[in-house]
């Protein structure tokens, strides 16, 4: 084998790791709850941005978001905000509430990458921490001006369950880290977190993808203990995408 088949080899494997690693954390980010689409975004960017659907099988990014079982509105609009912090560790940017690093995403990137504001990200408010950006723009035009207009939705109900929900999104918005006052962005959240966890579908997709390549890697030079460890491995993953979806769509019978 000639040295330049080797390296060429040796970068496709190199890819694929990296193509898994991004791809698997995005999965596991499903089971997470305030950091779930800042996790997300983080890793599916740079998916994205390296090219590496292809590398795990699928034929474009829509196929794999659906894979990973994640909602149009969760990964498109994370991985915008995940661009806007890319050269920012993985740590820092999950650790930022997403109001605030919505809200930081205004400013220019030599202080939106700063320590101090990062740091500031994560631990202040969100009332405050817009406060204290729309201090620093001192009245100029944001890139998030350009936003849909805003509607209304009317909703009827007793007086005595208004009283409820809205308490709900209370503390709906202060466990997320979401600002408060946006209403109509925290009952998006609220449903995008209810109707894209684990579906039938997603747990069926990805067992066809984990089937395929457990039979190319029973057909590879792997030594059949090596063979039978990452096969196990993989239909243990099957087994709770089952299991996490059963849980989702039927309670009752998965327990």
């Amino acid at each position: 084998m000639s040295l330049a088949l080797i390296s060429e080899t040796e970068e496709i494997k190199r890819r694929k790791a990296v193509a898994k690693e991004h791809f698997d954390a995005i999965k596991e980010a499903g089971a997470l709850h305030s950091t779930t689409s800042m996790r997300i975004g983080y890793h599916a960017y740079r998916l994205k941005a390296e090219n590496l659907f292809g590398v795990l099988g699928f034929a474009d990014e829509n196929e794999a978001r659906v894979a990973a079982g994640v909602g149009e509105s969760t990964w498109y609009a994370n991985i915008r905000l995940a661009e806007q912090f890319k050269d920012l560790p993985e740590k820092r940017f999950v650790a930022m509430k997403q109001a605030n690093a919505k809200a930081l995403a205004d400013l220019p990137e030599s202080k939106r990458m700063s320590t101090e504001w990062v740091r500031m990200a994560e631990t202040m408010k969100c009332d405050e921490f817009a406060a204290r950006v729309d201090t620093e723009m001192e009245g100029k035009a944001r890139p998030s001006d350009g936003r849909e207009r805003s509607t209304s939705m009317k909703l009827d109900m007793p007086a005595s369950r208004k009283a409820v929900i809205e308490e709900k999104v209370k503390e709906f918005a202060e466990s997320h880290g979401v600002d408060a006052g946006d209403t109509g962005h925290i009952f998006e959240l609220m449903c995008v977190e209810t109707t894209d966890g684990v579906t039938l579908v997603g747990a069926i997709t990805n067992a066809l993808q984990q089937i395929k390549a457990a039979k190319e890697i029973l057909r590879g030079e792997l030594s059949a203990e090596e063979a039978l460890l990452k096969v196990e491995g993989m239909l243990d993953e099957i087994v709770l995408g089952f299991s996490a979806a059963l849980e989702q769509a039927a309670p009752d019978v998965a327990a």
